[in-house]
């Protein structure tokens, strides 16, 4: 068994730790330092503009466009996203001083 968890406030049931991971993914994408908040206009601004901002989908954009209450994902993701710093040692990534893009 997986242990897909159905969040109220997304139609997808995933993983915690996927959408935790999901919400690192945005505050890089954005650049948001791990102690600010992710903010529910953040959010629908990635959905608008996540795959042409990356340039491929990356399952970003399936996650963004399951969201169906923005406040309650921006609430839950802005507690229980990973750190920035440790999903990047994890993954190897090398972050951009102004997150993705310059953004």
């Amino acid at each position: 068994m997986e242990n897909l968890v159905n969040f109220n406030w997304s139609n997808l049931n995933i993983k915690q730790d996927e959408a935790a991971g999901r919400g690192a993914q945005i505050r890089y994408m954005l650049g948001i330092k791990d102690d600010a908040p992710i903010t529910a206009e953040q959010l629908m601004c990635m959905k608008d503009n996540a795959e042409k901002l990356v340039g491929q989908d990356d399952n970003v954009q399936a996650f963004l466009n399951s969201i169906t209450d923005f406040d309650a994902a921006a609430d839950w993701l802005s507690r229980n996203s990973y750190s920035i710093g440790a999903a990047m040692t994890l993954l190897g990534i090398i972050k951009h001083p102004k997150g993705w893009m310059g953004l």
